[in-house]
């Protein structure tokens, strides 16, 4: 597609090159009343494109930075030691209200005046899930007075619950509203071909289903804010499953990438770390020795739990399996029972610290970006290593099933329910992670597709060839985690934990998640940047450093802060001193 091609490419030339700086404050205020009229078919994809970048897992988007955070990965930026300022993310910013909301919320204004209501349902949909997410992470923002163009050039922020919940007598239409129009228009759409849709290709009934599948993830998101913690709207919407995404395939919520890189289409997570060799990110300690070990903390003495099954699906290691292990002074970690995993500590002083080459680093794999599936052999990652093809998830089907498991286990207090769901959340991830493996390997004559085997595999051995993870590894998988929950006296930990490794290369929602559950519990590098917070531990190394307090929300783009002169705009950056720091789900 080629406005997607020259979109992405336009991103990643201007951010992956390492162009600073934010966007102009007045891109919230794109005029879509008056602009050069565009064909809805064209404005489309390029909201797509600008969602999935922009909120993404790459340099160019906000999951990059989330999943530094969160452990999941471990980068030299500095939101992975909890510095910001407000150029942090001005390009995020200014590209999710330039770039994907105003011309979304052109296809909304053209679309109903030519009234091809499945184009304007679409964008209604879109725009939910794109505010929620900057709600999220922002907190306050532009909402009911951005994009209004000379009407408006100084909107107010509005607050973050009445973006949710609404708020009539200031004009705040919620969320859900808006959801509900986006459905109701999908249908008095019906019989209007919709073109140019990179996610379900035109399909209204998919869309339908997406609207209802994120309000259930808002009224999760957000239980802890009302007393009955919106049990009768998460019942109604858990009692028709058939309205909610389905496991059937291509119907997840997601942007899909091609392989060519003339014009650029390949997943830009792959850009920066196989086609870029001075690479973009390491492998967060936190999130490998949870699925090596059970224990996220530090290398124990023996194993917790086996191995995971999906970790030669999820990292690519550099380094051959036959490398002897080197010394410590050589790698700032390496795991000692498996050498070729080599990564840098998340906050590290330590001598080795700035002495990890991009050539024997571990790096994101298959499932998170497209690249590599660790076969044993190593090699220096280029482009050849992979095709880059993997979609940016933004809404999967497992996650539906793990918000079904947590609103089972602590709103509807049905704990039977919750194991059935996290039981289908487990299967679901695995067949996501099987799907693209079928997909690389059918793809790749030099590591043809095997068909699945009832033979056990050891993680840590690749087999010779890219193929499925076999069901009897997924049962046994599947079964020790139900164990667990079984036996466990906090079993929602047990939930999100399994959601936390499932959501690699989704870091906006685990930030998200873990702020409002405090699971699972991770690390940060040392004990003054826990301060007040739960769900963080002390990584218990000497020589690692966090820059101050773990962040419970993103910086604004300061130039949005500095041009605006409304009353109800922020004039700072909000601080841990500051009441309303915190989002207001987050307690």
């Amino acid at each position: 597609m080629k406005l997607r091609s020259i979109s992405t490419a336009l991103v990643v030339s201007s951010l992956l090159l390492g162009t600073s700086g934010c966007k102009d404050f007045y891109d919230v205020n794109v005029d879509p009343i008056h602009p050069i009229k565009a064909d809805l078919q064209q404005l489309l994809p390029v909201t797509q494109t600008a969602a999935s970048t922009y909120l993404g897992f790459s340099i160019a988007g906000i999951g990059q930075a989330t999943s530094a955070l969160m452990g999941q990965l471990s980068n030299g930026r500095g939101i992975g030691t909890y510095q910001q300022n407000g150029d942090s993310f001005g390009n995020q910013w200014g590209g999710l209200y330039s770039d994907m909301l105003a011309n979304n919320e052109q296809i909304i204004t053209q679309g109903t005046t030519e009234q091809r209501l499945s184009y304007v349902g679409i964008a209604q949909i879109q725009k939910a899930y794109v505010i929620s997410q900057m709600v999220d992470m922002f907190g306050d923002i532009p909402y009911s007075e951005a994009l209004k163009g000379a009407a408006n050039l100084a909107p107010r922020y509005d607050k973050d619950a009445d973006i949710y919940n609404g708020n009539p007598g200031l004009g705040i239409q919620s969320l859900f509203s808006l959801i509900d129009d986006g459905i109701a228009n999908l249908d008095k759409g019906k019989g209007v071909i919709v073109r140019n849709d990179l996610i379900y290709e035109g399909d209204l009934a998919k869309w339908a289903r997406l609207g209802r599948t994120l309000k259930l993830k808002l009224y999760v998101q957000i239980r802890k804010t009302r007393a009955d913690g919106f049990r009768p709207e998460i019942s109604a919407l858990l009692a028709n499953p058939s309205n909610l995404m389905s496991s059937a395939p291509n119907n997840d919520f997601e942007f899909k990438y091609g392989t060519s890189s003339t014009p650029a289409n390949r997943n830009i997570g792959f850009l920066a770390d196989y086609v870029d060799v001075g690479r973009e990110n390491s492998i967060g300690r936190y999130l490998y020795l949870l699925m090596r070990y059970g224990n996220g903390v530090r290398v124990p003495s023996s194993n917790l739990r086996s191995p995971d099954p999906r970790i030669s699906y999820y990292f690519f290691n550099q380094q051959p399996a036959a490398t002897a292990a080197a010394s410590t002074a050589t790698y700032d970690f390496q795991d000692p029972a498996r050498p070729a995993f080599i990564t840098i500590r998340q906050g590290s002083t330590g001598p080795a610290s700035n002495g990890i080459s991009s050539n024997t680093r571990t790096l994101p794999g298959l499932y998170p970006v497209g690249g590599r599936w660790d076969d044993g052999r190593g090699g220096n990652a280029n482009t050849t290593f992979g095709r880059g093809s993997v979609a940016q998830r933004l809404l999967p089907f497992f996650n539906l099933k793990f918000l079904e498991a947590e609103a089972q286990l602590v709103v509807l207090n049905d704990r039977m329910a919750a194991r059935t769901a996290l039981e289908a959340a487990i299967d679901a991830s695995f067949a996501k992670v099987n799907a693209i493996a079928l997909a690389e390997g059918t793809s790749t004559p030099a590591t043809p597709s095997s068909p699945p085997s009832q033979t056990p595999i050891n993680p840590l051995v690749p087999p010779p060839v890219l193929g499925v993870i076999p069901p009897l590894v997924i049962e046994a998988y599947r079964n020790a985690v139900l164990a667990r929950f079984d036996a466990a006296a906090q079993p929602l930990q047990i939930i999100m934990e399994e959601k936390y490794v499932s959501s690699f290369g989704m870091g906006p929602d685990i930030y998200t998640d873990w702020r409002r559950t405090g699971f699972p519990i991770i690390t940060v590098p040392d004990n003054a940047n826990i301060g007040s917070n739960a769900g963080l531990v002390e990584d218990g190394d000497a020589d690692t450093r966090g820059a101050g307090l773990f962040p419970r929300r993103l910086f604004y783009s300061q130039g949005s802060l500095t041009a605006n002169p409304n009353p109800a705009a922020p004039k700072r950056q909000l601080t841990e001193s500051d009441a309303n720091y915190r989002i207001f789900w987050d307690r």
